[in-house]
């Protein structure tokens, strides 16, 4: 901690500010999404459920309950993944432990049903069931690097996948998360990171800034992203994570000041 005049507030640090401010606004967006596809999902599920309990002709049979019951249940799976552990909102901004299988099963599910890509299988390779990390900055980080795949997704393959690999590396952690969708046309392989970057076709869809943003999120949390393409197709992320300790977040008093 460094010495400040009596009476004045250090003055932020303006890489953590950052990427603060940067968490925010993806839990800003994330919300958006969220509540346009549970606006849109919660009314086709009920028109649905009206229509099954509507008889087709007057005095007809009317639908099986066991149809009724499976368009229910899928609200229910969807209102359930609504429910975030504690701890999750960015404002905390402190360390806990996560419990990452659990995380990437929702963040995955959510993605698949926000690009209607529920065919894509998600394969994991966990070699630790927690770490010591941020919440919301992990599945900022998960929700942009999913997209991103289910966005580039082949669709010639045969059984599209999308793998997650956790493993402790030294001080920290790494985090791979692989494809076997497609990759950049060749000759843009050192701007996929690059702010606004997004490859044909996707560039219709808007702006590319969420590669971008997960960089920034893991650099300025201490850590390293890059991206190569797979091996014989599709991309791969490598990501390594800094291990903190669950009290990182309490600053101790300098005994000089």
């Amino acid at each position: 901690m460094t010495d400040t005049p009596a009476g004045r507030a250090a003055a932020p640090d303006p890489d953590r500010l950052l990427a603060y401010v940067a968490d925010l606004e993806l839990e800003v967006d994330r919300l958006r999404r969220q509540g346009r596809f549970i606006e849109r999902n919660a009314a086709e599920t009920l028109t649905k459920i009206l229509r099954l309990c509507t008889a087709p002709a007057p005095g007809g049979p009317l639908p099986a309950l066991a149809e009724i019951e499976t368009t229910a249940r899928e609200l229910v799976e969807v209102v359930r993944d609504l429910h975030d552990p504690p701890g999750y909102h960015p404002a905390h901004d402190q360390v806990v432990a996560v419990a990452v299988r659990p995380l990437v099963e929702q963040v995955f599910r959510w993605q698949q049903r926000l690009t209607g890509t529920r065919g894509v299988a998600l394969r994991l390779a966990l070699e630790a069931d927690h770490i010591e990390w941020f919440p919301a900055r992990l599945r900022h980080v998960l929700n942009n690097l999913f997209a991103h795949a289910l966005a580039h997704r082949d669709p010639g393959a045969a059984e599209p996948w999308v793998s997650v690999g956790l493993r402790a590396a030294g001080a920290g952690y790494e985090l791979r998360l692989s494809d076997n969708g497609t990759w950049v046309p060749a000759g843009e392989e050192r701007q996929v990171l690059d702010l606004f970057y997004r490859s044909a076709p996707a560039r219709a869809a808007g702006l590319g800034a969420g590669l971008a943003v997960v960089r920034l999120l893991v650099e300025q949390s201490g850590g390293t992203m890059t991206a190569a393409p797979g091996e014989g197709r599709g991309a791969e992320f490598v990501l390594t994570l800094p291990r903190y300790d669950l009290l990182d977040y309490l600053e101790v008093p300098d005994p000089r000041t």
